[in-house]
């Protein structure tokens, strides 16, 4: 027999790759290799709430909101040039953004703390009813491959050699077959994390509200920075993060002793677990050390494999973006392989935009986390920074440089997914992707902002480079054909950067046009002249070339020279 997919590893992504294939295309042969037989420990217990989206759409959302997981509402940190507590709250985003999966809708104001025990589980056997094989306690030696190089199966511990059409290395950061090797390690975030437990702990209502709506707490501290959070009634996990460098100095120390230690000289840490005990994880281990080493893999994909998950890079946990990282990655492969399995696209394309979606968002929260780890800014600078991010990924115009750090802090900017495919001709509903819907109407909002229009001249503010691309289609699971665009342009400090965004393929002629050296209708003529656009079609294709040109222009991409008695824009 040959499978459709063979995923090793039966983690979060694993599982959700395998279901989500599944869950869009049920006829699907899926086989999960797990080498573990679950439940089974492991690190990463508190989630953003953009993973909603992809419980949603799996059909697993109201089994884990059941599970008894304690809610978590968002975050409160004590970190940068103050001691004041400053707080992230998930349902801020609730009002700039829709919470339709394309298969039912969930909520994005709380997520949870989580046993992963018994999350990992319901997410493996979850894809087991979806119809995947899974089979625990079974381990992988090797990959097969062909005389091409391509990897066409795997060779099981158990000495069986089974072939597939897809390999997926779900194996998280212990990797591979060479997959350590062939990771890029990040050099200046290099930490080393202690994973505590403690019973008896006071909850703070300032750090961590209440049992009932709780909140992550993330604290700077002499030895690097705490997370705490409750993740039953009477057990909170306590970490203790430090850098690897630090971490040599103290050379000797036992790993008990260090965490008490950062307790004993953070005040904050000392006021919640005053009475409390630290008791025995998994393993009766009280201090599980873990290398917390951020990387990317160089080859996220190879012929016939691709990684998912831990497994293709790591972003340091400030965040707590794990999870929905791995998932939500997971979730675009699984519409990149229903995509060339059933509609024929072309799998160099569909692997490409895949990759560049995880190397692309691993970048902007690596970048985000830099500058948290520069620790003396105030809350305020977080934001502002955030903001800068946004226009590099060129994410469009928002509100406040808040709902830019709370886009990434959310996950919400990394979801890029769009909401309806492009028509087949101009007349037809167009591609309107989840970005340009990030900002609604409010109150609160300029009415006069500048808005492009067909008298105006548009002009790029950089070279444009060009790639094949696709993006998923929200609830369909598949992508739709896309260009991907990078224009360097310069920044507020004068160094040359890439901003990107997604454009229907239809849109490529009007680019050429865009030379500052004609109005967007004179550009619009010109296109409509080239490709033979219909009369009737005109008026569409100058509404979308508007909405394109807004796009740039909002996203940075671009300049508009005023109409004739307007100030600059």
């Amino acid at each position: 027999m040959r499978w459709d997919v063979i995923v090793i590893g039966g983690g979060p992504a694993g599982s959700t790759a395998a279901g989500m294939l599944l869950r869009h295309r049920p006829h699907s042969r899926v086989l999960v290799l797990e080498k573990a037989r679950f439940p089974r420990f492991h690190v990463g217990e508190t989630m953003v709430t953009e993973l909603n989206r992809t419980l949603g759409e799996l059909g697993v959302y109201d089994r884990m909101e059941s599970a008894g997981f304690v809610r978590k509402l968002g975050a409160s940190f004590v970190w940068g040039d103050g001691d004041t507590p400053w707080h992230m709250l998930f349902g801020e985003m609730e009002r700039v953004r829709t919470v339709d999966t394309g298969m039912g809708t969930v909520q994005t104001t709380w997520s949870w703390h989580v046993d992963r025990a018994r999350y990992d589980e319901v997410l493996l056997d979850h894809a087991a009813t979806l119809g995947a094989t899974v089979e625990q306690a079974v381990g992988v030696d090797r990959l097969v491959r062909d005389d091409t190089g391509r990897v066409t199966g795997v060779h099981t511990g158990d000495g069986r050699t089974l072939h597939a059409r897809y390999v997926i290395d779900a194996t998280g950061q212990q990797g591979l077959e060479g997959s350590l090797s062939d990771r890029a390690l990040d050099p200046i975030l290099r930490n080393v994390a202690h994973g505590t437990y403690w019973t008896g702990a006071r909850l703070a209502p300032e750090y961590n509200g209440t049992l009932a709506a709780s909140r992550a707490f993330i604290v700077a501290h002499p030895h690097g920075w705490s997370w705490v959070f409750p993740v039953a009634e009477d057990l909170v996990s306590v970490g203790v993060v430090t850098s690897v460098e630090h971490k040599k100095a103290m050379r000797g120390v036992d790993p008990e002793a260090f965490v008490r230690q950062a307790i004993a000289d953070s005040p904050h840490l000392s006021h919640i677990l005053e009475d409390a005990t630290m008791v025995p994880g998994p393993q009766d281990r009280l201090v599980r050390v873990t290398s917390d080493f951020s990387y990317t893999s160089r080859s996220i994909v190879q012929p016939g494999l691709i990684r998912v998950g831990d497994a293709a890079g790591f972003v340091d946990p400030i965040l707590s973006v794990g999870c929905f990282l791995g998932q939500s990655f997971a979730r675009f492969l699984a519409y990149a392989l229903r995509t060339v399995l059933d509609d024929g696209m072309d799998e160099t394309r569909a692997l490409a935009a895949y990759e560049h979606q995880v190397r692309d968002t691993l970048r902007a929260f690596r970048e985000l986390t830099y500058f948290f780890y520069r620790f003396n800014h105030a809350p305020d600078d977080w934001w502002a920074h955030a903001r800068d991010l946004v226009a590099d990924t060129a994410f469009p115009r928002v509100e406040s440089d808040r709902e830019a750090f709370l886009a990434f802090a959310t996950g919400f900017a990394a979801h890029g997914s769009v909401w309806r495919e492009p028509g087949s001709f101009f007349d037809d509903v167009f591609f309107l992707d989840l970005f340009s819907r990030f900002v609604q109407p409010s109150a609160s909002r300029d009415p006069s902002r500048d808005t492009v229009g067909d008298d105006d001249v548009v002009a790029l503010l950089g070279p444009v480079t060009w790639a094949d691309s696709a993006v998923p289609l929200d609830g369909e699971g598949r992508l739709a054909p896309s260009l991907r665009v990078e224009v360097a342009v310069d920044d507020h400090e004068g160094a040359r950067r890439l901003r990107r965004m997604q454009i229907p393929p239809a849109m490529r002629p009007l680019f050429d046009q865009l030379d500052g050296h004609r109005t967007l209708a004179e550009a619009c003529d010109r296109m409509a002249d080239a490709r033979n656009i219909p009369a009737q079609h005109r008026p569409a294709l100058t509404r979308y070339a508007r909405w394109v040109a807004q796009s740039l222009v909002d996203r940075g991409l671009a300049a508009r020279t005023p109409r004739a008695g307007e100030g600059a824009a």
